[in-house]
């Protein structure tokens, strides 16, 4: 019945068309599995026999049972679905980090506002312990602030850690996965010589799960094995054979993960060939967002402190003494400097901050080969230098390095993080109120019997760490007293009556001052309330010699310091370039005798100057090469995080939309369709159906042959 006879073409029309069938329910049935493609029944003619009146035809043979399949749409898909896993992942954290900084309550910005409002407060009443409290108090909110969001960013990088070891677990499963499937999938194609459709539509969904944790490269081999490569040409499976990705803790910093690559033998850390998929993702989102927003925390922290800290030193507080650091200094302590863990030296390198204006975001690496230093930026990968003896001083991004013992092995190398745990470290120093300084140590006052108009005033304070301040605590050394020779000249003398010798350059417009032409005499300065003790009245140059002391050794005046009513003039710093740590100028129009005291500013409470300097430091340009202050600073980085928090968002809903596409394209061709699946389920039943009739016939036709021979 296998030749050209009526029942034979029949049976083999019935058998093709069940196949069929078979076929048409495995369609449906699977309908709804992920991965699914549909199939499809071959049938061609058998081979025909051949007779003297021709060739008769045989029937129909099931030739195979085929996948639909597009490579450049399975291909297209997993390249999708790999960038919109990746947007997606680092949308999910970057939100995280946008949602924190830019919070009106948890937010640094109104912790920053409400500081400098209590600053502010205080400068309009230095005197009210109230006030001071205040001041204490929003400091503290301040330090907290700065450990909170510095603890939310080690939160979240403690997530990125963990699930990057969660998804390397996965890649590794589904690694071993696709190499088991490989293996079967020339063991089934060996025994039935065709493909298996439904295992190769298992390894195409581990390889496009695959695809959603990292971005794979695959080729195909001749015997229908599939090769999968990873990050920059790793090779993850080939053949039956699979490597494994592994975790490992960074060689400097023990608080970050790292993802290793063993298939060499040897650990190789890819994380910058990652560039796809939810692994990826994460990589990335530490790299551009966790790491420069924790380092611009860590500056801003710095800032503050080092710049207020400053000021603050600067002032008196209300026991009389000049003001400390108001918070705890960081300078030296924040930065991180991390030598790899494959170092074979012991040298240790310290790092300094030495200007805050100066400082980037960015970590460095530190490098030693050859007998030769090199200094990376890793931000922008630029050198900043090359030496072969490490720098005192690296002005160019505000921080100091220096060797402490130890020796350097070739190929050592070390991070530097000058800003990284800076937020952590933010504290305030000043215990009780009392110890805020609030008002300046000198203080000036017009002699009661002047008779012109003239006036002095303190525009800046500058220096403490100089002689003037360092005499006997609540006195200045000395306390200075500036004496109008006549109405176009004075003089600056000490507590102890001797004159200060300053040169007066000549210039065009006012040339030297002639000693002997222009002294006369000058009365006598009382003693202040202070206790200083009283100058006695100098005679005219007549009256004297100018060799010779005075009684109580007054000193000849050398030099005098002309004065122009009409510009006033600067006392400190001197024309010819004298220097007290004190900025004090005199105004208007004075008359000979007339004098002014700069004094130490003994219970000067009341004075505020100091406080509004304090005040000032919240507009002034700390930050970023003198163009940013704190607020700006931080309000930068918010914008940056909130607009790359947008462009991950509207990136990730395009690429899901070409997802979408690209999936919508592959499943037009490898998708079941329940109506067509229908439609061909009726036409094999039909085929089906006729091809009994066939047989019906040819057994009606066998029974009258067998009856004729009865």
């Amino acid at each position: 019945m296998s030749g050209g006879d009526l029942l034979g073409i029949s049976t083999s029309g019935v058998q093709a068309a069940q196949r069929a069938l078979s076929t048409v329910g495995h369609n449906i049935a699977n309908s709804s599995t992920p991965g699914f493609s549909r199939q499809r029944t071959d049938l061609d003619t058998r081979a025909p026999q051949f007779a003297g009146n021709g060739t008769i035809g045989t029937g129909v043979i099931v030739n195979s049972v085929d996948r639909y399949y597009d490579e450049f749409l399975t291909s297209e898909v997993r390249h999708t679905n790999s960038l919109s896993k990746f947007l997606d992942k680092s949308y999910e954290f970057t939100t995280q980090v946008d949602n924190l900084l830019a919070d009106p309550e948890a937010g640094l910005a109104p912790a920053l506002s409400e500081f400098f409002d209590s600053v502010n407060g205080l400068a309009n009443d230095p005197t009210s312990n109230a006030s001071r409290q205040v001041l204490l108090s929003t400091s503290r909110n301040l330090s907290d602030r700065f450990a909170f969001l510095n603890d939310r960013f080690e939160s979240l990088r403690k997530g990125v850690n963990q699930d990057m070891k969660g998804m390397v677990g996965q890649v590794n499963e589904l690694a071993k996965g696709i190499a088991q499937l490989n293996n079967s999938i020339v063991r089934a194609r060996e025994v039935t010589d065709k493909p298996a459709n439904d295992l190769l539509d298992q390894r195409d969904r581990l390889v496009q799960e695959l695809s959603g944790l990292i971005n794979v490269r695959t080729s195909i081999q001749d015997d229908g094995r599939m090769n999968v490569f990873i990050g920059n040409g790793q090779t993850l499976v080939v053949a039956d054979v699979y490597e494994e990705l592994g975790t490992a803790l960074n060689e400097y910093d023990p608080s970050q993960t790292d993802v290793i690559f063993t298939g060499s033998g040897e650990k190789i850390v890819i994380n910058q060939f990652l560039s796809g998929g939810e692994l990826g993702g994460l990589i990335k989102f530490r790299k551009e967002i966790l790491d420069p927003a924790q380092n611009e925390l860590g500056r801003i922290a710095i800032g503050i402190t080092q710049s207020f800290n400053n000021q603050h030193r600067l002032g008196m507080n209300m026991n009389n003494e000049l003001g400390g650091n108001y918070f705890r200094p960081i300078d030296v302590n924040a930065p991180l400097v991390l030598p790899s863990n494959q170092n074979q030296g012991d040298l240790k390198v310290n790092s300094e901050i030495v200007d805050t204006n100066k400082l980037t975001t960015s970590n460095y690496q530190l490098t030693y080969q050859n007998g030769q230093y090199e200094l990376l930026r890793l931000d922008d990968a630029s050198v900043i230098g090359r030496f072969t003896s490490l720098p005192h001083e690296i002005e160019t991004d505000g921080f100091k390095l220096t060797m402490d013992g130890g020796a350097i092995k070739d190929g050592d190398r070390y991070i530097i993080q000058p800003t990284r745990r800076s937020a952590d470290i933010f504290a305030v120093a000043v215990k009780t109120v009392d110890e805020i300084a609030a008002s300046t140590p000198i203080r000036v006052e017009s002699d009661i019997n002047n008779l012109g108009d003239a006036g002095i005033e303190i525009t800046q304070i500058t220096d403490v760490d100089n002689t003037t301040f360092k005499g006997e605590p609540g006195k200045l050394s000395p306390p200075y007293v500036i004496r109008f020779v006549d109405e176009q000249n004075f003089e600056i003398l000490d507590n102890s009556g001797k004159a200060i010798a300053i040169k007066q350059a000549a210039t065009a417009d006012d040339p030297a001052i002639d000693l002997n032409e222009k002294r006369g005499a000058t009365p006598a300065i009382p003693a202040t309330e202070t206790g200083e003790k009283a100058i006695p009245a100098v005679p005219p140059k007549h009256d004297r010699d100018d060799k010779q002391q005075t009684a109580d050794g007054l000193s000849k005046v050398d030099n005098i310091i002309a004065y122009d009513a009409n510009r006033g003039a600067t006392v400190f710093p001197t024309p010819g370039g004298v220097d007290r740590g004190m900025h004090i100028r005199i105004d208007g129009k004075p008359k000979t005798g007339d004098m002014f005291r700069i004094e130490f500013n003994k219970d000067g409470t009341s004075d505020n100057k100091n406080a509004l300097a304090l005040a000032e430091l919240q507009t002034k340009p700390t930050l970023l090469n003198g163009t940013s202050d704190y607020a700006q600073t931080y309000g930068q980085l918010v914008s940056k995080v909130g607009s790359r928090t947008h462009e991950l968002d509207i990136n990730r809903q395009a690429q899901k939309l070409l997802l979408d596409q690209a999936v919508d394209s592959k499943e037009e061709i490898t998708g079941v369709n329940l109506d067509e699946e229908a439609a061909e389920m009726i036409r094999y039943q039909n085929m089906y159906q006729a091809n009994a009739q066939v047989i019906a016939a040819a057994n009606q036709t066998f029974q009258v042959l067998m009856d004729a021979f009865r």
